[in-house]
């Protein structure tokens, strides 16, 4: 996880800036997925602030089918 190094625009877990973002309005939240490791969590919009991790099933985060 983030140490507190990586920047808004990277992977908190691997440091990537292979980054997939879907904002969710109603949420103020970025669904986030990294390309480079499968990561998957939620950022708040105004702060960049780690609101969680995604699971598989995640609406937020929809898996690859």
């Amino acid at each position: 996880m983030s140490d507190g190094t990586t920047g808004h625009l990277q992977c908190p877990f691997c440091g990537a800036y292979e980054v997939d973002r879907l904002f969710i309005g109603s949420l103020r939240i970025d669904a986030c997925t990294c390309q480079a490791c499968g990561s998957r969590w939620d950022e708040d919009v105004s702060t960049g602030r780690y609101r969680g991790r995604g699971c598989g099933e995640s609406v937020l985060a929809p898996r690859d089918v």
